[in-house]
């Protein structure tokens, strides 16, 4: 929400409120804007992971199998990200600067998790890779796992057919097909190349986003704070009461103005406001027994406290 103005205009004796919007704040159209670039790249990882749980891309099979742990790490930064997105979006709409607190908060821990992303496929992909996946075809991936891989790169074994392979229509000890070391390194390198770079790239942008939260979030408004005054300035039930007995005691020394008559009467006979007597004299002796009974409450009240 955008800040309201509220002139007030007087039209037939009634006050017409009329509101006018004002334009938004560059602080918040950058907020805005940063909001929206952390539902762009959330939103592309959550895709990408659900996509590939889902086998809707070639070489899917391959990536659900040896690198799951990131397909994990990918789903839970896009939710990170996509929750943070929700609450910069409440925020900055609705003005509300708690709110835009915690998506300065939460910016950290989606930042923690793309690294979490990031770096383990780095070193994945740079230190001996050839020996990892030999390894994780030895000791990690399940006989069906292999079968899955062995049908989607059409190999057979890791090095050869004779070795750790997994019986299929297609793989046998006879078979043409080559061993699934190449093409499963090929691919490797490929696939873990594409997703740390991508991370790392994201990164940049992500700590602008945290400066961007941290600088425009309590400038989304042009008031100061929440517009409300601050809690010792606050009137509470003693000062309210202090007040009344201070304007009684000054009314108590004051005279009532008498209201003037007629001049002549009015001719109309369904407007007599000739009626309407004044007496001064009864209307005195009113106004000085309620001044002598609000006085004498206000001491009494007043010794009853000294000797409390």
């Amino acid at each position: 929400m955008s800040d309201v103005r509220a002139p007030t205009i007087l039209e037939e004796g009634e006050d017409i409120v009329i509101e006018r919007v004002d334009r938004w704040t560059l602080h918040k159209w950058c907020l805005i804007t940063s909001v929206c670039t952390v539902f762009v790249y959330g939103t592309a990882g959550l895709v990408c992971a659900v996509l590939t749980f889902f086998r809707a891309w070639p070489g899917a099979d391959v990536m659900y199998v040896a690198d799951y742990d990131l397909l994990v790490l990918l789903t839970l930064a896009s939710s990170i990200l996509l929750l943070t997105f929700l609450v910069g979006l409440s925020g900055t709409l609705l003005n509300s600067r708690p709110l835009l607190a915690i998506y300065a908060l939460l910016l950290w821990p989606a930042l923690f998790s793309l690294l979490a992303i990031g770096y383990p496929s780095y070193k994945r992909y740079s230190f001996s890779l050839d020996r990892k996946l030999s390894r994780a075809w030895s000791e990690w991936y399940t006989p069906l796992g292999r079968l899955v891989i062995q049908d989607a790169l059409e190999c057979c074994g890791f090095a050869n057919a004779l070795h750790e392979a997994v019986p299929s229509a297609r793989c046998y000890p006879r078979t043409p097909l080559p061993g699934c070391k190449g093409p499963l390194w090929r691919f490797e390198r490929e696939t873990l190349a594409t997703v740390w770079s991508t991370v790392f790239a994201l990164i940049p942008l992500h700590i602008v986003n945290i400066f961007v939260a941290l600088l425009c979030a309590n400038h989304v408004t042009r008031t100061f704070g929440k517009g409300i005054m601050p809690k010792r300035y606050r009137l509470n039930a003693d000062d309210v009461r202090a007040d009344a007995e201070v304007l009684m005691r000054a009314m108590g020394a004051l005279r009532p103005v008498a209201r003037p008559g007629f001049a002549r009467a009015p001719s109309s006979a369904v407007f007599r406001e000739d009626k309407t007597h004044y007496d001064r004299g009864v209307d005195m002796a009113r106004w000085d027994a309620r001044s002598k009974a609000s006085s004498h409450s206000s001491s009494s009240s007043s010794s009853r406290a000294r000797y409390r």
